[in-house]
Formats: structure tokens, C-alpha cells, sequence
């Protein structure tokens, strides 16, 4: 009781009724926040992953090419036939 009257409950204090206030609700059935989610992140993670592999696979293909080119090269390089091909004594 605040000054001898009683002004109601939490929420109904006696004041007067809001006007203009519009509430809107949504169906707990109708709520479907993932509804979809995983059958859309496959297909658009395979439409992303595609659209950038040939800028992925381009230079990882001239590496790997370069990479085995002078594995092969330094190979023969320390054989005798790239010793002789080389002057021999330069080891």
C-alpha cells in the first residue's frame, strides 16, 4: 500500500491502459529457425568450395610440378651421370 491506497499488482498498477502498443506473435510450430540449414550448407559449401578450385589446384599443381622437377633434378645431379654431365670433379 503506498499512501493508504492500494495500487494492484505487478503490471496492473492502476494506471491507464496503454494505447498503441501492438504485440506480435509466431507460432511455436511455425518457429523452424534451422529449418533447412543443413540441407542448404552442403549444397552452398560445394558451390563456394567449386567455384575456387581452379585458383586452389592451379598453383598447387605448379608447385607440386616444381617440387617433384628438382627432387628428380637434385637426384640426378648426385649420380654419376650428372657428375660426368657436370665436369666430373666439382663435387
Amino acid at each position: 500500500m503506498a499512501g493508504g491506497k492500494w495500487m494492484g499488482w505487478w503490471g496492473h498498477l492502476g494506471a491507464p491502459k496503454q494505447r498503441g502498443i501492438v504485440t506480435y506473435t509466431l507460432s511455436p510450430f511455425e518457429q523452424r529457425a534451422f529449418a533447412g540449414a543443413l540441407h542448404q550448407a552442403v549444397f552452398n559449401t560445394f558451390r563456394r568450395v567449386t567455384g575456387q578450385a581452379f585458383y586452389i589446384a592451379v598453383p598447387l599443381g605448379a608447385a607440386y610440378g616444381i617440387y617433384s622437377w628438382g627432387k628428380e633434378n637434385h637426384q640426378w645431379r648426385l649420380s654419376k651421370a650428372g657428375h660426368a654431365a657436370h665436369g666430373g670433379d666439382d663435387h
